[in-house]
């Protein structure tokens, strides 16, 4: 059946004889998306220019127009591949488009239509089909953001200490490669260009595709945040060709950084206080919750400090009121003793001699008393 419809189609042509004519139409490229089915219209049908109802006999080609590059053809409503290729790989639909079922790398370049209307000559036409991979990512991604706010928004934190700040902006994994700028966004929505070059790379986890990168320097203010604007556009973002992200930009304060100066001791007896002197790097203190581990062992550590004194100063207490316990023991055992001891000298002598003595402490010498 296929090579009926070549006879028919080359027998309409010698019909026609010297008036067969061929129109080449110049249209812009069409992209179709990688992995994807795709269809491509014949502009001579697309256009108006010929009729649905007229048309009798068509033929898609790829890459160039021979009868060994026929990809499949129409013939009175009958549609059918040709040249070997399988079912499922082309198709005609209704509107005389040619369908790829799905589109790969090797399916790009330009794609001939032939159509033969009814009692009219043949007319040739062409579209030029290019491959596409659309980004996954819905909008441009900026490196710096630190929280996505909306889809089209995010803040960028950045270091109070930070010398040289910047802002990148990649789009990553597209074909053909997308194209950016860098805005600055005024609060009533204006903008200004600030700059339009990029860099473009081959992608490293995606075949034969492309990422670019923008990158800027920028003002960084705590006091007054600016706003960026990352755009991007290409035939790779299709629909969302021009989508944007726009990045406020602020920077933390000392109590907020993540590194921990190194600050030199503090004088007592500095007359600047804490209030009164500038905030720098070598003034700078430090709050608990900066430090919660060094304030919790601090307080351990006193406390630890605190018990030990404690018991020291009980254990000295103990110690003393032993002492005094043990002298004054010692002290009585010996009065006891001296007054025994003078009692037994003075009832001896007052039995024997029938006379008082009188002992002296000091000496132990009896002296004689009055008699009584």
């Amino acid at each position: 059946m296929i090579k009926a419809h070549k006879a028919d189609l080359w027998m309409v042509l010698l019909l026609v004889a010297i008036g067969v004519q061929a129109s080449h139409l110049e249209d812009g490229a069409i992209f179709l998306e990688r992995g994807n089915p795709g269809i491509l219209s014949c502009p001579l049908v697309a256009s108006g220019r010929i009729p649905l109802d007229q048309i009798e006999v068509m033929y898609w080609y790829f890459p160039q127009v021979r009868d060994e590059d026929i990809l499949i053809s129409y013939f009175l409503g009958n549609v059918a591949p040709q040249n070997g290729i399988p079912e499922g790989v082309y198709d005609i639909n209704r509107n005389f488009s040619l369908v790829v079922e799905n589109v790969t790398e090797s399916d790009g370049g330009t794609y001939f239509c032939r159509v033969k209307p009814k009692w009219k000559v043949v007319v040739d036409g062409h579209v030029t089909m290019r491959v596409k991979v659309s980004p996954t990512e819905l909008f441009p991604d900026v490196t710096q953001c630190t929280a996505r706010i909306t889809e089209t928004a995010c803040e960028a934190v950045l270091p109070y200490d930070i010398k040289n700040p910047w802002l990148m902006c990649i789009v990553r994994d597209t074909k053909p490669a997308v194209a950016l700028r860098w805005l600055l966004e005024y609060s009533d929505g204006d903008t200004q260009l600030i700059s339009d070059r990029f860099t473009v790379q081959p992608s490293e986890y995606s075949v034969n595709t492309f990422t670019t990168s923008a990158s800027i320097p920028i003002i960084a203010s705590n006091s007054a945040p600016y706003m960026y604007r990352c755009q991007a556009y290409g035939e790779a973002l299709g629909a969302r060709n021009g989508s944007h992200v726009t990045v406020t930009v602020t920077v933390t304060t000392a109590h907020h950084t993540t590194q921990t100066p190194h600050f030199p001791p503090v004088a007592t007896s500095s007359a600047v206080t804490d209030k009164e002197a500038p905030y720098t790097s070598h003034n700078a203190v430090i709050g608990p919750t900066d430090t919660p581990d060094g304030y919790r062992y601090a307080f351990i550590a006193t406390t630890v400090a605190l018990c030990l004194a404690l018991v020291v100063i009980v254990g000295l207490v103990i110690a003393v009121c032993k002492l005094q316990t043990d002298s004054k023991a010692d002290n009585s055992n010996d009065t006891v003793a001296n007054h025994a001891g003078n009692l037994k000298r003075f009832s001896g002598n007052e039995g024997s001699k029938g006379e008082l003595c009188e002992m002296d402490l000091e000496s132990e010498v009896l002296k004689p008393l009055h008699h009584c």
